[in-house]
């Protein structure tokens, strides 16, 4: 198995490690963990001993899997974290601090009792519990898929249950009280800090009791000396003073625990933590006497004999629970795989796992970084097209896995992008007929990379590399009015201020274009596009019956040489019959998108033509103006290797400045947010109420994300990456 970093970021130690075929490696880190005002500076230490061993480690290490005490969702953004830093940190994404300082790194981030819980799978169905600092505990079944094998809710959370009170009645000012700033709650009767926090209470309130005790002679008559590591001493001395404290801080927490069982029909309950395991058996002693005195006799508990008693509560192995338990989950996710899954008439997706699939003699693994939402998708989910892939998704970047022994090409390591259409087949298309990219992992066949549908990419996968598949598609559609040279001095207008429009705005301005204007149906795309630099407002228009006249005017009454139509559903023909008055002679009209199957174009003369055999089968249809000349209708759908080597010419190696694609991603959303972001995106066009341009998912990140990407978020293509 792969080898992993994991760390254990616990109320009084941080650990940090290497994990290996379930174990950890020798040399593991500890330190203190600071307190209040320390974070920042407790992250920086944590990042330079994780760069530390992987540096010093033979692989190269990529996986980082950290567990912390606190309250903290699937996404890595802390709810609470009081028990830990002395403050609660509520809403600090975590994950974001790691990644900003471990920017190499795979980051999965859980509670450390989460993570702990991967280490006792062996034992089907059971509870952990931990006494520490504070008090959490998580039900585990192995029996229960992957995603399910923790009870606890989509956000990761569930189990904190040292801050629910167990005590009422008296004032507040009469209860102990907790870090969290509540009183009588568990974590304040059971927790290692309230337990010595009852020992002065108590020593205070005995003094004769007190002063005979061996934990007075330790703390040297001191009740201020007493500590965790004192109370542990003087209960393993047999000192009844310190033993009968632990058994009144211990009876709320086997109530709770005979509650668990009944609730959930448990029989196991592992038992971990500093405090705990610190001092051993006095204090399991004195828990197991409670659950055999409050044992019911009916119910769940019918016909439970001394041994089960004795079974319910185990103490865990070490004090290594939660690092080995982070790596065998990081283990476990590495042989499982997540994608997005369409089911046949359905309107939305729905997340879930497999297997990761195996190699084949002919055959390569494919890992997929990012995935572009495209408006196919969009399409297919709302029922427009009757494609059924199963897995949408034909816009991604990625890294080659493994290989068949047969393989030649591509190899391990190779950054790729796909062209999505068979050379052979126009109707054989990834994310319409065939399982598409909105999975973490693909297996494809050594033909597919054969005959040109993998693209290498000359740099490291980024959000914005899934840009290339729909720019090589816009390199065609230009390409069919002529090559880059000869745009140079054309007036351009573009329709549609969708992502493939601002790619033809970008591509017609790269390629020398004396003018290009946009006109989109509503505002909020044409103010995207303003505001991220990839159109000035003067350029751009609404679509209305002036906008013939607006093109002629600001053309100088010259017209338009090139227009091209990238609309989204049956809006192309209604559009282009009002654009003709302000087409130059020997303009070409590009019919990219907005032509639905069976779209009627009427030409100036009142003739009607149909769009699809223009659209998709490359026919050149001439058009007599109604100012005199000719234009021309052309049409393209897809692109081929030659197109994508152009694509990625401009991106990355062009001499003149590269293509800067990242303006035109607007957010990054995980895959755990996806189904969601795709149900919004499908009904309304937009994302959190704002109009969207590419809507990117990140596959390997892990919680609900969605990020708002701004013109400076996304780095410009560098071919040096």
């Amino acid at each position: 198995m792969t080898a992993s970093i994991v760390v254990d970021i616990g109320g009084t130690t941080t650990r940090i490690g290497v994990h290996r075929d379930g174990a950890l490696l020798p040399g593991t880190v500890r330190f203190p963990t600071p307190k209040l005002g320390a974070r920042d500076r407790h992250l920086d230490r944590i990042a330079t001993e994780v760069d530390r061993l992987r540096a010093s480690h033979p692989d190269r290490l990529r996986r980082v899997g950290v567990a912390i005490g606190a309250t903290v969702d699937s996404g890595g953004v802390v709810r609470n974290a009081s028990m830990l830093w002395h403050e609660p940190s509520t809403g600090f994404d975590l994950a974001a601090a790691l990644r900003q300082r471990l920017d190499w790194a795979t980051i999965e981030i859980a509670n450390d009792i989460a993570a702990a819980a991967w280490r006792y799978r062996r034992l089907g169905r059971f509870a952990l519990v931990t006494i520490s600092t504070g008090v959490a505990v998580k039900v585990f079944d192995d029996a229960l898929p992957i995603e399910s094998k923790l009870v606890q809710d989509a956000d990761g959370l569930g189990g904190e249950v040292g801050h629910v009170p167990v005590s009422s009645g008296p004032p507040a000012a009469q209860l102990p009280w907790c870090e969290c700033g509540n009183t009588g709650d568990l974590c304040s009767y059971v927790g290692g800090p309230a337990t010595v926090r009852a020992t002065v209470r108590q020593a205070t309130a005995d003094p004769t009791g007190w002063r005979a005790s061996t934990l007075a002679t330790i703390t040297a008559g001191d009740p201020e000396r007493i500590t965790a590591e004192a109370i542990a001493t003087a209960a393993n001395d047999g000192d009844a003073f310190t033993t009968a404290v632990l058994a009144t801080a211990t009876r709320p927490l086997a109530l709770y625990l005979l509650q668990l069982s009944a609730q959930l029909g448990l029989r196991q309950v592992v038992v971990m933590g500093g405090f705990a395991r610190g001092v051993g058996e006095p204090w399991f002693a004195a828990l197991r006497s409670h659950l055999r005195e409050l044992l019911p006799t009916g119910g769940w508990f019918t016909g439970w004999t001394a041994s089960d008693v004795e079974a319910l509560v185990s103490p865990s192995l070490d004090d290594d629970d939660s690092l080995i338990g982070m790596g065998r989950f990081l283990d476990c996710l590495g042989d499982r795989a997540r994608e997005l899954h369409k089911p046949i008439g359905a309107s939305g997706v729905s997340l879930r796992g497999y297997d990761r699939p195996r190699c084949g003699r002919e055959q390569f693994v494919a890992e997929i970084s990012y995935a572009g939402i495209c408006g196919t998708d969009l399409q297919i989910l709302r029922g427009e097209r009757g494609c059924e892939p199963g897995v949408l998704g034909h816009e991604c970047v990625g890294r080659i896995v493994e290989v068949g022994a047969d393989v030649t090409d591509p190899a391990v390591g190779s950054v790729f992008t796909v062209n999505p259409n068979h050379p052979y087949d126009e109707h054989d298309k990834l994310g319409h007929n065939l399982p598409g990219v909105f999975r973490q992992v693909a297996v494809w066949d050594s033909h597919f990379a054969a005959r040109g549908q993998l693209i290498e990419l000359p740099t490291a996968p980024t959000a914005a590399g899934v840009l290339v598949e729909p720019l090589a598609c816009t390199v065609r559609s230009m390409r069919l009015a002529g090559e880059h040279d000869q745009w140079k001095g054309r007036r351009v207008l573009v329709i549609g201020a969708g992502v493939s429009g601002l790619l033809h705005v970008l591509l017609a301005r790269r390629w020398g274009a004396d003018q290009v204007l946009l006109a989109n149906r509503g505002s909020g795309r044409l103010v995207t596009a303003i505001d991220r630099g990839v159109i000035d407002a003067v350029d751009c228009a609404t679509l209305d019956d002036r906008l013939a006249g607006w093109v002629t005017a600001r053309t100088g009454g010259a017209g338009a040489d090139a227009v091209i139509m990238t609309t989204g559903g049956d809006t192309g023909p209604r559009t282009l019959a009002t654009l003709w008055p302000c087409l130059a002679p020997g303009a070409s009209v590009h019919l990219y998108g907005g032509f639905l199957p069976g779209a009627v174009i009427r030409t100036p003369d009142g003739q009607g033509l149909p769009a699809q055999p223009i659209r998709s089968r490359g026919v050149r249809q001439p058009v007599r103006l109604p100012g005199g000349g000719e234009a021309v209708l052309v049409g393209s759908r897809g692109a081929d290797r030659d197109d994508f080597q152009a694509a990625i010419q401009a991106s990355f190696t062009d001499a003149g400045g590269t293509l800067d694609l990242a303006p035109l991603i607007s957010h990054v959303v995980s895959l755990d947010a996806a189904p969601a972001v795709l149900d919004e995106l499908t009904v309304t066009g937009r994302l959190g109420g704002e109009p969207a341009l590419r809507v990117v998912v990140d596959l390997s990140e892990r919680g609900h994300s969605v990020r708002r990407m701004t013109a400076g978020d996304l780095p410009a293509w560098d071919g040096a990456r």
